[in-house]
């Protein structure tokens, strides 16, 4: 099922609404969702320096990520920074987590060619859809393998920017289970 990326970006943006609760009482949407991907048969080819003109600059949100124990979703303030040249960004990741616990972390975009390997949690991924649009507003998804919670599992990386919004999905996949979305930002520019 194909929806318009304006309706991916709306149904992920529902998510960060939703109250940390126990997985038994979860919506179904925390699984479902990132199975469902925006048509992208338009649009520009990927180019390292629309990418980075798009992304580049400072970031605040929140992080809503699924905890591997309890299954609850938690959210924590974050802010993050995107630099570097446009071939090569860096995203640096800075999380509140609770009085005096300050977390850092970094993820880095690499363009070889025409294939962009996004490394998160140490595991490449391969862009297998990009498209811009007006402005700064892009939509790309990469795909690949990687662990998650000690499994081998299929990644899924969406993301999505829209005006001064910022939305970068993780989803994984157990074979022959379905897409569980891991961690969500939402991010807002603040320069």
């Amino acid at each position: 099922m194909h929806i318009s990326v304006l309706g991916a970006a709306a149904l992920l943006l529902c998510l960060f609404n939703i109250p940390v609760q126990a997985a038994d009482t979860a919506p179904p949407q925390w699984a479902e969702a990132a199975s469902v991907l925006p048509d992208l048969t338009a649009g520009q080819p990927a180019s390292a320096p629309r990418l980075g003109e798009a992304l580049a600059g400072q970031w605040r949100g929140t992080l809503t990520y699924r905890d591997y124990r309890s299954d609850a979703r938690v959210v924590l303030p974050t802010s993050a920074g995107i630099t570097g040249p446009s071939a090569a960004l860096v995203i640096d990741f800075v999380y509140d987590d609770g009085p005096g616990k300050i977390v850092r972390s970094s993820d880095r975009w690499a363009l070889a060619g025409d294939t962009l390997q996004m490394e998160q949690a140490g595991a490449p991924l391969s862009v297998s859809a990009y498209r811009s649009g007006d402005g700064d507003d892009l939509t790309l998804v990469a795909l690949g393998t990687g662990r998650d919670n000690g499994a081998e599992v299929a990644v899924r990386a969406v993301v999505l920017r829209r005006g001064d919004t910022l939305t970068i999905s993780r989803a994984t996949r157990l074979p022959g289970q379905p897409w569980l979305l891991r961690h969500v930002y939402h991010l807002t520019r603040t320069k």
